[in-house]
């Protein structure tokens, strides 16, 4: 049988439990503030200005030495950090748009938002910076604070600038794409598509691809960008004006506004294209002269002595008809074959017509003729 423990035993276990408890919430109370301070370090330490925003008191509850140097304000000698400083040094003309982007966030559909806009910097240069941020919501979905940090991107839009000054002034095509889009297009590319900036821009580019080669187009490009491949491709595009015309391209991968993007290189080919076309004919026809030159003594020379023994074969008047029109069936063969040896001397161009299966052979009469060639 167990005894019920005095009141004065369970007042000393109560004093212990408290006791204990007040250990572990000191203890608590002690890893929260060092993880605090370090990561009030930490956030010190970065470059990026890095800021908490209350909604409901429109204060900065949190916030690093560099969100506190670029975005405060001087009084009476002491910093003064609050919605108003920092919108005095957002550009003027950049305010509103900047104002716009924090009130969609704040949308019970988004979670986060970002934005890019000129800085006026405490030493008074315009920069160019880049706010995303992440808004706290509580569990009524109501917006309750900002989260966010702040990159100034002034150095990468001079780069984008100088890189997109070089690739405008390029005698090649070049293009940029993001999520599969046209984001820029230099006018050499305007130029072989006939297409205009605004007609290309946020569009598909194998649009402009004939359908039998995009397949081929796209495993090319993706090879290009995971450095599977490094020779050019070729393929045809229609213009705007149902041209068609022959591209070489190459693709490479590059940040562009601070994302992944692809960089591609665009040549028209076609007289190029075409000037091998010519080549390859101009030796189909010395290889077709060749041959019709030496067909022609070959075939020649036989036919003379044929056409002699023909002539001692000509009937006479006591021939009966059967013989004279066995003679007459002769010598119009005869002068078949001397015609077409004829034709084969007179080739001037290669010529091909149809035949059976689908393939094609040399068109004897329209090589000869002056025919153009198919």
């Amino acid at each position: 049988m167990t005894t019920k423990p005095t009141y004065e035993e369970l007042e000393a276990k109560a004093k212990a439990l408290e006791l204990e408890l007040a250990v572990s919430k000191k203890q608590d109370n002690t890893i929260i503030r060092m993880l605090s301070e370090d990561f009030k370090q930490l956030a010190d330490r970065s470059q990026d200005a890095i800021y908490q925003f209350d909604i409901e008191s429109q204060t900065f509850p949190f916030f690093n030495k560099q969100f506190l140097s670029l975005y405060a304000i001087q009084e009476n000698g002491v910093k003064i950090l609050s919605s108003k400083s920092v919108l005095r040094h957002i550009h003027p003309n950049d305010r509103e748009k900047v104002k716009a982007a924090r009130a969609l966030s704040l949308q019970s559909q988004n979670k986060s938002g970002e934005i890019e806009y000129r800085f006026r910097h405490p030493d008074g240069s315009m920069r160019v910076v880049h706010d995303r941020w992440t808004v706290v919501r509580d569990h009524g979905s109501q917006p309750i604070a900002i989260e966010g940090f702040i990159r100034d991107n002034t150095w990468r839009k001079q780069a984008e600038k100088e890189f997109e000054l070089s690739i405008h002034n390029s005698l090649i095509g070049c293009y940029i794409l993001q999520n599969a889009k046209f984001k820029y297009v230099n006018p050499e590319f305007i130029r072989i598509t006939g297409y205009s900036e605004d007609e290309l821009i946020g569009t598909d580019p194998l649009n402009i691809v004939q359908k039998k080669y995009r397949r081929q187009v796209n495993e090319n490009f993706i090879k290009m960008l995971k450095a599977e491949r490094r020779s050019p491709y070729e393929f045809c595009i229609n213009d705007k004006y149902g041209n068609t015309k022959w591209i070489l391209e190459t693709a490479t991968s590059i940040q562009y506004k601070g994302r992944r993007a692809a960089l591609g290189y665009f040549m028209d080919i076609s007289k190029s294209k075409q000037v091998e076309k010519e080549r390859l004919a101009k030796e189909k026809l010395l290889t077709i002269l060749e041959l019709a030159g030496a067909m022609g003594h070959e075939l020649n020379n036989p036919l003379q002595v044929v056409l002699t023994c023909t002539e001692k074969l000509t009937p006479t008047s006591d021939d009966n008809q059967p013989k004279s029109r066995l003679y007459s069936l002769l010598k119009n063969n005869i002068e078949k074959m001397r015609n077409i040896i004829q034709k084969f001397q007179n080739i001037t161009q290669y010529a091909t017509k149809d035949y059976v299966d689908g393939k094609k052979i040399i068109d004897i009469d329209a090589a000869s003729s002056g025919t153009p060639s198919k």
